[in-house]
């Protein structure tokens, strides 16, 4: 396989991590005292990307309970991570069109060939 196409192959993994995460940070969004997580895309020494997952440790805010006593909820920003999942998704297509783009011209090459 090319360079490329295995660097596409590992943006297109390491992105789909960082939408798990996000998706995760979003479904216990409600859920008292979960600390999200961020995932850090980093380029290899050959191309290839890879996704650190790394814990927010930032409090949540802390609420009255009727008891008396105080709970800390989630510190997921619901705005945040949405807007974190638009250049994710199209980080992910640009990734898709270049493998795509890649199998044409390995196509073309071989009618030329012949």
């Amino acid at each position: 396989m090319s360079l490329s196409v295995n660097t596409s192959i590992s943006a297109l993994q390491a992105l789909g991590t960082k939408q798990s995460v996000t998706a995760n940070n979003i479904a216990n969004s409600e859920t008292a005292e979960f600390k999200r997580s961020r995932t850090v895309l980093e380029e290899g020494s050959t191309g290839a990307v890879s996704a650190k997952v790394q814990p927010v440790n930032t409090p949540g805010t802390r609420v009255n309970l009727p008891d008396g006593g105080l709970e800390e909820t989630s510190n997921v920003d619901l705005a945040q991570e949405v807007t974190e999942m638009i250049p994710t998704k199209n980080a992910y297509a640009a990734n898709l069109a270049a493998l795509k783009t890649a199998g044409e011209m390995e196509d073309s090459v071989l009618d030329l060939i012949g």
